[in-house]
């Protein structure tokens, strides 16, 4: 599965016209967390802080999502979510919490070369939900046409990426995008991504979460 990347011209332009400076994490906010609900696609997740600017970062319109910023330094995103719908498709990657072990290994193993991530690993996020954890690599190897190794870069940062389907099937990709990666974000990012709740599932439910009767 490929990266998602932000479409540079937007976020550029809001986040000008909305800078802020980057504040240090709420510890209260941490712990009990700051729910949002986004109204365009009605899909629901907690923050670890209060998010100061609500971007649509992709340019082709069959992409769904947001970017949820909590802090930056003028144009430069600091801390931040990127929540894309239908990120993935759901044939080209094995049933995260029914296929064996040894399919489950070879598509991580095959994650890491194709998408560079450090490590990618299965941890749950609800009882009985898995979702992949995957954080970018700290060096990039650069390849040639022949795909000889021509060089390595370093990057100048990491991020986290999560991806998952909800209860009614949707295919999820939640990326955290930060300055410094730290346990204690990433113990948030996983907090985070274990509640949020896609649009279709509340569509299952009614008001007292129970399922609706099919007429």
């Amino acid at each position: 599965m490929k990266k998602i990347f932000c479409s540079l011209a937007v976020i550029l332009t809001l986040l000008t016209a909305t800078a802020f400076a980057a504040e240090n994490s709420n510890a209260e906010n941490a712990e009990k967390g700051v729910e949002y609900t986004s109204k365009t696609y009605g899909f629901k997740i907690v923050c670890p802080s209060e998010f100061k600017v609500v971007v649509n970062p992709f340019e082709n319109p069959q992409k769904k999502g947001e970017l949820l910023v909590f802090a930056n330094d003028g144009i430069k995103i600091l801390y931040g979510y990127q929540i894309l719908l239908d990120a993935f498709d759901s044939k080209s990657a094995p049933d995260f919490n029914k296929a064996d072990q040894k399919t489950l290994d070879a598509y991580l193993e095959k994650l890491k070369v194709d998408g560079a991530y450090e490590f990618a690993k299965i941890e749950k996020i609800s009882k009985d939900n898995n979702a992949v954890f995957a954080v970018t690599a700290k060096e990039i190897e650069v390849k040639d046409d022949n795909g000889e190794v021509e060089g390595v870069l370093e990057a100048t940062s990491q991020n986290a990426l999560a991806f998952f389907r909800t209860k009614s099937g949707r295919c999820v990709s939640i990326q955290l995008i930060v300055e410094n990666l730290d346990a204690e974000m990433m113990s948030n990012f996983k907090k985070s991504v274990a509640t949020y709740v896609d649009a279709t599932d509340l569509s299952m439910t009614d008001k007292k979460g129970t399922k609706k009767d099919k007429k």
